[in-house]
């Protein structure tokens, strides 16, 4: 890592990149297959930014904090 916090190696850069792009294709498809399932659940856009901040921002959090904790 260099000192403001960017990875050094291109190697690095690549897996942070792939990480964010597996959890964004995988935020999507839970939306889509909930929109499915329970399309009443979806109408609002709130709802979606909502379900994107707790997949993307909060879930990672707790399971970084949980790995952290052992």
């Amino acid at each position: 890592m260099r000192e403001d916090g960017s990875p050094s190696r291109l190697r690095e850069a690549l897996a942070t990149g792939w990480h964010e792009l597996v959890l964004y294709l995988a935020t999507g498809v839970a939306y889509v297959a909930v929109g499915v399932a329970f399309p009443e659940l979806l109408f609002a856009w709130v709802v979606g930014v909502g379900f994107l901040l707790l997949s993307v921002v909060v879930l990672p959090m707790l399971v970084d904090r949980a790995k952290a904790g052992r």
